[in-house]
């Protein structure tokens, strides 16, 4: 039998491989208040949602087939609906809360 052992440092290898969307995408799971309007609308890009023109302070995110994200971007940083919202859309993406 096989058995892997993980000590500190290849842990910390390991999510030093991370992307900067992976580690976005965990923040977002694990509600985080710290998720930017700038991280929100990259993510949501980095799902194909296509951002619309709108007035004002507000960006709206859609996708056929799916609900749309509206986010302020006026909001440093999200509130918890809004990211809500973003784990709403990661779920529907496939990703899962690990």
């Amino acid at each position: 039998m096989f058995r892997l052992h993980l000590t500190n440092d290849s842990i910390y290898a390991i999510i030093k491989l991370m992307g900067k969307k992976d580690k976005l995408i965990k923040r977002i799971f694990e509600g985080k208040l710290d998720i930017t309007p700038d991280e929100a609308a990259k993510i949501l890009e980095k799902l194909g949602f296509v951002s619309t023109p709108t007035s004002g302070s507000h960006l709206t995110f859609r996708k056929p087939n799916r609900q749309s994200v509206t986010i302020v971007i006026t909001q440093k940083p999200l509130k918890t609906y809004l990211i809500e919202k973003l784990q709403e859309a990661l779920k529907n993406e496939g990703y899962k809360n690990d």
